[in-house]
């Protein structure tokens, strides 16, 4: 199967952020929006942007323990300048690098070891992933009557499954050997089953199935080999392990807070146990990526269908999701700062797309 040009993406999910921007505006009217800003506090508006800042410290302090497993070269004002470049890499560039790579990269560089900073930015990101699955499928619960809802309880579900298949990941020596066997058990039947007059349309779904199990199958693979590395750097280390969740959760704890002192700079009061049960729900949701630049109008979309459930007008929400934005722009734009000015032998060049010494 051939693969979409790049370019091809780009358009694509621009095309997709403008339908996704015109759909909320056709619930949103021009004037609605406008009254909601007009009715700023600047008070809540500066000590929004503080628990950001704060959000961003807590993650380059969680990445920065994981690295001090192995090394203590880099401090934490370094560590901060290169997490501020990843994170302009990551929601403002559309380059051909991620935010984790170019994080990666810097580290590797100083520490002289490219693949310990791969696997310290693995384990950052991926205790972040498995506590975000952890919450979608708890958070419903600090409003139980949600639960009925099938946009909460499917996220719930979905998380659910998969903390058990990271856990059964992490634990299992072979973790894939039975469900393999079933698979290809599966699979023989179906082609059986197919080679049959009545069946033979069924040719090609059924390889379509097969070679979409052995591509996730194999990601499978990549993840928890990758996983047992990030095992074997932090085991029989007790203390860290507490660390690094507190931070994780000091993080998670702070989302909440975040979305609550952004509604609050437009005077719109939430309640906050509404919240704490839908932003996980809305995260994890707003992980598939569709748009460009941070799921531009997608991001916001899904945080407008989601406080709608619990009666917050379109208007407030979208004013909100929009600061969120503005918030993020802001810290991808300050990333764009550090980078010009951050003195390195081996850096990134934007034009060319590649590492230039």
């Amino acid at each position: 199967m051939k693969k979409i040009p790049k370019t091809l993406q780009t358009v694509f999910k621009l095309i997709i952020s403008l339908a996704f921007f015109s759909v909320l505006l056709s619930f949103v009217r021009g004037n609605e929006l406008v009254a909601v800003f007009q009715k700023i506090s600047w008070l809540w508006f500066v000590f929004s942007f503080i628990v950001t800042v704060i959000m961003l410290l807590a993650s380059c302090a969680k990445w920065k323990i994981i690295l001090d497993l192995k090394s203590k070269q880099l401090s934490y004002w370094e560590l901060l300048k290169i997490y501020l470049i990843g994170y302009f890499f990551s929601n403002i560039l559309p380059s051909t690098f991620g935010g984790d790579v170019v994080r990666s990269y810097y580290a590797g560089r100083i520490i002289e070891n490219q693949t310990y900073a791969a696997v310290s930015v693995f384990v950052e990101r991926f205790s972040g992933v498995f506590f975000l699955f952890l919450l979608a499928a708890i958070a419903p619960f600090f409003r139980i009557e949600l639960l009925s809802n099938p946009y909460l309880y499917v996220p719930a579900c979905v998380g659910l499954i998969c903390s058990a298949i990271i856990v059964w990941l992490c634990l299992a020596k072979n973790p894939f050997v039975v469900p393999n066997k079933l698979a290809k058990g599966i699979f023989s039947f179906l082609r059986l089953l197919t080679a049959k007059r009545y069946y033979q349309s069924l040719v090609k779904p059924v390889l379509i199935i097969e070679n979409l199990y052995y591509k996730i199958l194999d990601r499978l693979k990549k993840l928890k080999a990758e996983m047992q590395v990030a095992v074997d750097a932090v085991k029989n280390n007790q203390q860290f392990v507490l660390r690094l969740i507190c931070l994780t959760l000091c993080f998670y704890i702070l989302t909440w807070v975040n979305v609550y002192t952004a509604f609050r700079a437009f005077h719109v009061e939430v309640n906050i146990l509404a919240i704490c049960a839908l932003v996980p729900a809305i995260m994890l949701v707003a992980q598939v990526p569709v748009t460009l630049l941070g799921n531009l109008g997608y991001y916001e979309s899904v945080f407008v269908f989601y406080f709608l459930l619990v009666g917050v007008d379109g208007a407030e929400t979208l004013a909100m999701g929009l600061f969120l934005r503005l918030k993020m722009l802001s810290i991808g734009g300050f990333g764009f700062f550090v980078y010009m000015v951050y003195r390195q032998k081996h850096r990134l060049d934007l034009e060319k797309g590649k590492i230039a010494a």
